[in-house]
């Protein structure tokens, strides 16, 4: 049976700059704006009022027990208008009680009143974007704070937390940025854990394509670690923060006993959810769907939407169930992996073709389970840490190729 999803992603596109790194769908608004102050006021005005359209065009509610707030940087909105978002949820979705409201914080873009100012409007996770605290790491990567910004703000968060005020918080980084050496990214390790973030998200630098990056990288001017100090430099994540206390409970993500995202575990366990805001994705009943990342093309798109209930994929009628391949893809993500032989039972294959399909799926996996990459306990596997999970993508693409021959 289908129900309604109870998970809720908002995009807010607004930034004062692009990082470096940067190719999420956002709009700058330069670095001058301050909250709804300045040159920026309309362009954000306007996109709420077409967020707020989009929330309302949904037919099948249910209350929600997880809202995330994303970006972009949510924090250029005023408390008040962070108010008014949710408050348009309680009223249309309503809000489980003890449900999970995150938002996501640039330390640059807030400060300790308009954090509470926050609280007040119904958020009680932060997840601070912070990097690094090393103040040459942030200039190469085009970040507009600095590290004396991120040290204010996890006090802030800290005494929230220690006050009751919010349930949680994450602090979050990026491993194997330029001008990092080793030596840098355990001192990025020591003082995050020296503020006692309840949740740490320690995210891979990819190099995307239309970025700065990507431009510097093809002129042969940016020094990133090799893959041999990429390793080195996991390995060190993985001690410390497993040393502290710190359970990797996915890819990306570490955490205190009892402080994982509820709202990103509907992402791994294949769940459905609603998305809302220019360019972010769906998948409320199977089929994902993503909004067009131009702001202009959104707004048009929420129209046409509104008026004609074009994307089908938004109706329960259209409601699917999720492939094999991508419940092992997210599964494998996760700390306690994926039982291959119940995700077969829930395909419907009998004992014979479980068998056969299994095998050749081990068969390429051979050489990953050989070097204790990829580890079992009866039929559940799970990747090693952090040998498995820093070759994940390779498994992954294995287990691709297999969906693919037996299909």
């Amino acid at each position: 049976m289908f129900k309604p999803p109870r998970s809720a992603y908002v995009h807010i596109p607004f930034c004062h700059r692009r990082c470096f790194y940067c190719d999420f769908s956002i709009v700058p608004i330069g670095d001058e704006v301050k909250n709804t102050k300045g040159n920026g006021t309309k362009v954000i005005n306007d996109y709420l009022y077409f967020l707020k359209k989009e929330i309302l065009s949904i037919k099948h509610k249910s209350p929600l027990s997880t809202i995330y707030i994303g970006g972009g940087t949510p924090s250029i909105l005023d408390p008040t208008q962070m108010a008014e978002l949710i408050s348009i949820f309680e009223i249309h979705y309503g809000i489980d009680y003890g449900a999970e409201i995150t938002m996501e914080v640039d330390p640059a873009s807030f400060e300790e009143k308009d954090l509470y100012g926050f609280i007040n409007a119904g958020i009680n996770r932060f997840s601070l974007g912070a990097q690094s605290f090393n103040n040459q790491v942030l200039k190469e990567a085009g970040r507009r704070h600095i590290s004396k910004d991120v040290e204010e703000a996890c006090y802030w968060m800290r005494n929230a937390k220690k006050d009751k005020f919010i349930k949680s918080w994450s602090l979050d980084l990026i491993q194997n940025l330029p001008k990092s050496t080793l030596s840098t990214w355990q001192k990025d390790l020591e003082k995050t854990i020296s503020f006692c973030p309840p949740h740490i998200s320690i995210y891979d630098l990819n190099v995307e394509e239309g970025t700065v990056f990507q431009k510097l990288q093809d002129l042969g001017k940016l020094p990133l670690p090799n893959q041999d100090e990429s390793f080195e430099n996991s390995k060190l994540t993985s001690k410390i923060l497993n040393n502290s206390g710190y359970l990797r409970y996915e890819i990306s993500n570490y955490s205190l006993p009892r402080h994982q995202s509820r709202h990103n575990r509907v992402y791994w366990k294949g769940l459905g959810w609603w998305s809302f805001g220019q360019g972010s994705t769906s998948s409320p009943w199977g089929i994902r769907f993503s909004r067009p990342k131009n702001i202009d093309e959104y707004q048009k798109w929420v129209i046409d939407q509104c008026d004609k209930q074009l994307d089908k994929s938004l109706l329960v009628n259209s409601k699917k169930k999720l492939d094999l391949d991508e419940k092992i893809m997210l599964g494998l993500r996760t700390k306690e992996g994926i039982n291959l032989k119940n995700l077969f039972i829930e395909e419907g294959w009998d004992e014979n073709n479980s068998k056969k399909f299994m095998s050749k799926l081990l068969t390429s996996w051979q050489k990953y389970r050989d070097y204790d990459l990829l580890l079992n306990e009866g039929d559940r596997f799970f990747l090693s840490d952090p040998e498995g999970m820093e070759l994940s993508n390779q498994i992954i693409i294995d287990m691709f190729n297999w969906w693919d021959q037996i299909n």
